[in-house]
């Protein structure tokens, strides 16, 4: 009885394992910085969304740019950063689109004595579906305006199923993009 258990436990926890990788995401991250500027020397940033560019309606509309920002400002400040609106050391932009994308898929079914009797039939799909792209890119200071670090994900947008799941799922993005960025120093938090 106790092996009948043991077994029972083990696909239980294979099941949960493989439905919150079914559930997860399937974005693309990568990152792209300015290795000549010291990332660890800035402390404090401020959010916005990035400017002259076209925005897509739907990912760029009011709602998800608050969450947007939100996200950002939330995984900032777990890394130590410290929001300032007037005179912040970084300042972060980010924008997204929507892209239409299509794959060909091919079958091609060849028998071991295709030679003999010609080429089987050969199956072609098409699957065409909307790629999205978050874009937070990192600028050093107001003043100087100058990118030092750009972070991206690319993948199949999907729907979300609940009310909540859009901001988890813009704010797991934002943590998979900032994930590469370094932390603010331990000397970020001053006494007063």
């Amino acid at each position: 009885m106790k092996r009948i258990g043991k077994i029972v436990n083990y696909l239980m926890v294979a099941m949960v394992g493989t439905a919150l990788v079914a559930c997860s995401p399937s974005f693309q991250v990568q990152h792209d910085y300015d290795t000549a500027v010291n990332l660890k020397q800035f402390k404090t940033f401020r959010v916005e969304a990035e400017k002259d560019m076209q925005q897509d309606p739907l990912l760029g509309s009011e709602l998800n740019r608050r969450r947007l920002n939100e996200a950002i400002v939330e995984v900032m400040q777990s890394k130590g950063y410290v929001l300032d609106q007037r005179n912040p050391d970084l300042v972060l932009r980010y924008l997204t689109d929507v892209k239409d994308r299509q794959q060909v898929r091919s079958n091609n079914n060849m028998g071991p004595y295709w030679w003999w009797y010609g080429p089987m039939n050969n199956n072609i799909s098409t699957y065409n579906y909307e790629e999205g792209r978050f874009i937070l890119n990192v600028y050093q200071n107001q003043a100087s305006n100058k990118m030092i670090w750009q972070g991206w994900a690319s993948g199949r947008v999907k729907p979300a199923n609940k009310r909540d799941d859009r901001q988890s799922m813009i704010k797991d993005i934002m943590m998979d993009i900032l994930r590469p960025f370094p932390g603010a120093t331990a000397d970020t938090y001053t006494t007063r």
